[in-house]
């Protein structure tokens, strides 16, 4: 047992919560890829259904991206909403996501990133703007992030590796928490710059780089608390991950980070798993709906799980990458404010992401 709060009766109940979200969450995710992948591949009848609009996205991608496995429909075939033979017609169950555009080459400042940010994970550098509403605390927090990541160079298909490209990304950001109760008081902020090698192929990308963090507390919270002890909280990691592109609408993710210099009391060891769906819009100023979960562990809470749960309703662009994102999320664990990063956050709130 793991204790995080004032008491033991406490840190039993957070344990359990923690511990039925994690299942709950495992169950959701398994559930969508028995529903997406394993169940179109039964044919007790050898029929499925073929939408015009996902069919006609498919070739389109195929032909952009020049992939030659994947032949071009018969003449014989009539798409549509009626029920169609797989052995007339073999629309792919997978199609993979170009890793590259011809109107992208190689060269400097490439439009998206090959290992794109975590969706549900709270210290992603991106635009965002979070309501939230502590339910143990029974008080209100401003959490925002100002920052993102970009691409400074990339190159494909290079002669010597077995890979479709690889990129060079420069990141940072601050992610302040305000106190709205408090005349929007700044409680504390966390900043995050560093950089990363990124590569993919076919639907496997990884990184590999080095990133700092140092968490501050906020003068006037230390003006109104002036019997709280600062510390200066600092990691200085590297990181190594790989996230594994499922289905086009559905991503896992996991990383490992080891930090050779740390102060105020972090620990080496960093952990962080996820998974993400992600709907294909039929039209992208439509959007489509997303949910994502994140779970990070850290060493210098002994492991104690922090979960991060999104759902909403995300807008992407079709060639840049960059996607919108509002709705929903709800965290519980180790509080993401490393200034207080003994303390337990039980949150929900509400707000809007923006990836670069």
């Amino acid at each position: 047992m793991i204790r995080i709060g004032a008491d033991d009766q406490r840190s039993s109940t957070l344990f359990c919560l923690v511990t039925m979200v994690l299942r709950g969450c495992q169950s959701v995710f398994w559930l969508t890829i028995l529903s997406v992948v394993i169940l179109p591949l039964r044919a007790d009848d050898w029929s499925r259904t073929v939408s015009p609009a996902v069919y006609s996205q498919w070739t389109t991608e195929l032909s952009s991206v020049g992939h030659s496995v994947f032949a071009e429909p018969s003449p014989l075939v009539t798409v549509s909403h009626q029920i169609v033979s797989p052995i007339e017609t073999a629309a792919p169950l997978y199609v993979p996501q170009p890793v590259f555009a011809a109107s992208n080459p190689s060269g400097v400042l490439p439009d998206g990133l090959l290992y794109r940010s975590y969706t549900a994970a709270p210290h992603e550098p991106r635009m965002a703007s979070v309501a939230t509403y502590d339910i143990s605390k029974g008080a209100w927090r401003w959490d925002s992030s100002l920052g993102g990541r970009v691409g400074l160079f990339r190159q494909t298909q290079p002669a010597l590796l077995p890979i479709d490209a690889w990129q060079f990304d420069l990141e940072g950001g601050v992610m302040p928490r305000l106190n709205p109760e408090e005349s929007m008081d700044v409680e504390s902020m966390d900043f995050r710059f560093g950089w990363l090698m990124t590569a993919k192929r076919d639907n496997l990308s990884m990184k590999f780089g080095y990133f700092h963090i140092s968490s501050h507390a906020g003068d006037e919270y230390l003006l109104k608390t002036p019997t709280f002890e600062r510390i200066n909280f600092v990691r200085e990691s590297l990181i190594l991950g790989m996230s594994w592109q499922l289905h086009p609408e559905i991503r896992i993710y996991g990383e490992g980070a080891w930090a050779f210099a740390v102060r105020g009391g972090a620990k080496p060891v960093q952990l962080q798993m996820g998974a993400e769906y992600a709907a294909i819009a039929d039209n992208p100023a439509h959007g489509a709906p997303f949910s994502a979960v994140n779970v990070q562990l850290r060493q210098e809470v002994r492991f104690a799980a922090g979960v991060n749960v999104m759902s909403g309703w995300q807008w992407k662009g079709p060639e840049s990458g960059r996607t919108l994102r509002v709705g929903m999320q709800y965290y519980n664990g180790p509080s993401n404010q490393y200034e207080f990063f003994r303390r337990y956050d039980n949150q929900i709130g509400a707000g809007i992401w923006f990836d670069y």
